[in-house]
């Protein structure tokens, strides 16, 4: 049973191959032959055989039948031969023509042996002019001659660094005049929907001024241009040009793909939803626009693989563009996507039918066009929903806040400002006038709001100066530690909470900020506003400087705990708190971030700063009038911090028993300068209880310093204490002075920043 399947397969294969026509045959019943299927080809990879050659006997026998309606060769370098026997039997004097469809062949020679011997009778192809065709029509045409044998041979050469693609046929007149007169009428109604589309695209620019529709209609141009060129209806433009052809057609495909490029960004508005890809796309067009200028001056020089590749890549990253836009619910984004999806799926087919994989002439003179000409319909009917009220609900939405937002902002701060003015007059003129002390104290509130309206206002115009790209410029370098004690000095100047904030630095010293500078200390005064706990705890907020290895870059991290329940991640929300957080940060290019824990809940924040170091200021602390108080045992590490204060100029006391320490300090109000105050726990001492009986006899400034050799001292337990820092006794050499340093900085701008009207609750012993 197997050998009889076998035999049955072969017989069906010979009888395939056999059954195809020997001869082209042109009567009054057919007028139109396919050369497919009754010729045969031969390729000579190496370009070296000759017509002679050819048509000896030792090549007669290499030629194979094509068997094929539409001849899809690919990429072929060499020349293919086609030979096909023609009888022509006609009883009237119809003239019979030869029709090759290739627009993008390069090279074409037409023989006749019988009649000519091994003369070629028509040098055809886009590498020659357009004045070499004796009929000028888009496809290579000949005119078989009258005086032809009943029968007689036809040979082809067909050469192109470009794929090959032909549909070669014979045809009376009469019949070559319908198929024409039926492309001519499909091509019409591609062109007539295209114009329709160009005017009411120049409408939309006359009506809006937009550039997306400008570039819209670029699109549009070239995509004519594209559908003209694939069906060689330019060359007759340029008759003693070569190529042109394939110079125009790279020009229409890179200059659309230069448009779709630029069009995305202003249709999906990248610049403001997704600036990474803005740069990207800005780059993608870039590239077009270079390559357009290469392939159209130089087409023959480079690799048509190359094209396709930088064709197929920029599509596949514009539809990754789409989606991204797309799941991050960019308005419009849902059409965008379409398109992009469309135009890759089209393209994509076309390219198949293109190198030969997908055997289909409608599809290789039809397809792009049509698949564009449907992506442009997307984007159209897209560009119609931005522009009509019934469908643009969100759109609506979207521009108020991204446009008129601006203007508001900028009317509100004047209109307010005034006011603002008018009754810090007022109140100025009254506390001149006060006599009682609880009128003095109403003035105090009355005052400390109105600056807060003050700052209110300076949050606004500087939101409204970022989002016009106009933020406030810098004028000389300014010191981190006099930023920070700017900002901490505003806060309580602010504050009508008595909130209890702790700042802490960290390497902020000797640091110039050369950018950016107002935009920082707003950004450290709204963190502290907006987090700040309206009970008895204390928000910390550290502010440390971290080296990174670019030139003149440092990074500065910011840390708030613990924050308040109020407090949240909003991105929605268009706001002068978290949002306009989010905002300043977003302006100095840096990143946030909110963790939830479950005690305690923070937010961390890294910024790049430009700055400058500057020499360290010896005299810097030995100018401070803060007192430095030792307590403990003597022992090595006490003796060890006494040797290194001994350069320091403030003055030192060391201090054995608690008992002398608490009659040294006696009452705070008698005290002329402020006291840091280092605890070693050490001979017995209880930290605890030690700080307990510090704490009523210490000024608003003083600062107390826990040193500790116990392991499991950690730094909150510590702060929970009482204690504004720990040091362990094994960093003493390492960390004394950055942290002494750091403790005269925070007491002095205690000192200087305007103290609650309500001093806060401490506990007592």
């Amino acid at each position: 049973m197997l050998y009889r399947l076998i035999l049955l397969f072969f017989l069906c294969i010979s009888n395939t191959v056999w059954s195809a026509n020997t001869i082209a045959i042109i009567d009054d019943t057919n007028s139109a032959f396919n050369i497919g299927h009754s010729g045969s080809y031969f390729i000579d990879n190496a370009q070296t055989l000759s017509f002679s050659d050819i048509t000896s006997d030792e090549y007669a026998k290499r030629f194979r039948p094509i068997n094929r309606d539409y001849l899809q060769f690919g990429l072929v370098k060499g020349n293919i031969w086609i030979r096909t026997d023609i009888a022509i039997r006609t009883t009237s004097n119809t003239p019979v023509l030869l029709e090759v469809n290739s627009p993008r062949l390069q090279y074409l020679d037409i023989y006749l042996p019988n009649l000519y011997e091994n003369q070629v009778q028509a040098e055809l192809g886009g590498a020659r002019p357009y004045k070499n065709r004796k009929i000028q029509t888009p496809n290579y045409v000949f005119p078989i001659p009258t005086n032809t044998p009943p029968v007689f041979t036809l040979y082809l050469r067909l050469s192109s660094h470009l794929p090959i693609n032909a549909e070669i046929e014979l045809k009376t007149l009469s019949n070559m005049s319908l198929d024409n007169q039926k492309n001519l009428t499909f091509t019409g109604i591609l062109i007539g929907i295209l114009l329709a589309l160009f005017v009411c695209n120049v409408f939309f620019f006359l009506k809006t001024s937009r550039s997306m529709y400008l570039i819209y209609g670029v699109f549009l141009i070239g995509i004519a241009t594209l559908h003209l060129t694939l069906h060689d209806q330019v060359s007759q433009l340029f008759p003693n040009q070569i190529n042109v052809q394939e110079r125009i057609y790279n020009l229409a495909a890179l200059s659309c793909l230069c448009a779709i490029a630029f069009f995305s960004r202003l249709y999906l508005d990248t610049k403001e939803h997704l600036p990474k890809m803005d740069k990207v796309l800005i780059a993608i067009g870039a590239i077009a626009a270079l390559f357009a200028i290469i392939f159209t001056i130089s087409p023959e020089k480079l690799n048509v693989m190359a094209l396709s590749f930088l064709i197929v890549s920029t599509l596949i990253m514009l539809t990754v563009h789409a989606i991204v836009a797309f799941i991050k619910n960019v308005p419009f984004s849902g059409y965008y996507l379409v398109a992009r999806l469309t135009l890759l799926t089209g393209h994509f087919a076309w390219l198949m039918s293109v190198y030969g994989i997908i055997p289909s002439a409608t599809l290789f003179q039809w397809g792009l066009t049509v698949t564009i000409i449907i992506e442009a319909m997307i984007h159209f009917t897209g560009m119609i929903a931005q522009t009509t009220p019934s469908l643009q609900r969100r759109a609506k939405k979207t521009k108020h806040s991204q446009t008129e937002m601006t203007d508001l902002l900028s009317d509100l701060s004047s209109r307010l400002r005034r006011q603002i003015n008018i009754i810090g007059g007022g109140l100025s003129h009254l506390e001149q006038a006060a006599a009682s002390n609880d009128t003095k104290l109403f003035l105090n509130s009355s005052m400390t709001a109105n600056n807060n309206l003050k700052n209110l206002i300076e949050r606004i115009e500087l939101l409204n100066d970022i989002k016009e790209s106009t933020p406030p410029e810098q004028a000389a370098p300014l010191l981190l530690s006099q930023l920070i004690d700017n900002a901490y000095n505003n806060v309580q100047r602010l504050d009508q909470d008595n909130t209890l904030i702790d700042l802490n630095t960290y390497k902020t010293d000797q640091v110039e900020i050369l950018h950016n500078a107002p935009i920082l200390q707003h950004l450290i005064e709204s963190l502290a506003q907006e987090f700040k706990h309206f009970t008895d705890q204390t928000l910390t907020i550290n502010i440390t400087r971290h080296d990174v290895n670019r030139e003149g870059i440092t990074l500065l991290e910011l840390s708030c705990y613990p924050l308040p329940a109020r407090v949240y991640a909003n991105t929605t929300s268009f706001d002068l708190g978290m949002h306009y957080i989010t905002h300043l940060i977003q302006h100095l290019k840096g990143e946030m971030h909110l963790s939830e824990g479950d005690l305690t809940r923070s937010i961390n924040i890294q910024l790049p700063i430009r700055v400058h170091i500057r020499p360290l200021n010896n005299h810097f602390i030995q100018q401070n009038q803060l007192d430095i108080i030792l307590f403990g045992q003597e022992d090595n590490d006490l003796q060890k911090a006494l040797t290194l204060l001994q350069s320091h100029a403030n003055r030192i006391e060391h201090f054995v028993t608690l008992e002398s320490l608490l009659e040294h300090l006696g009452l705070p109000e008698k005290r002329e300068a402020g006291s840091i105050i280092l605890v070693f726990d050490n001979g017995g001492h209880i930290p605890h209880i030690t700080q307990q009986r510090l704490i009523p006899l210490m000024r608003h400034e003083d600062q107390c310093l826990l040193i500790s050799n116990n392991v499991k001292m950690s730094l909150d337990y510590a702060k929970k204490l009482g204690f504004n820092e720990l040091l362990a006794c094994s960093e003493l050499e390492s960390q004394l002075e950055q942290m002494l340093l750091r403790l005269i900085q925070k007491g002095d701008r205690l000192k200087n920043a305007s103290l609650s009207r309500i001093k806060p609750l401490r506990k007592t012993p």
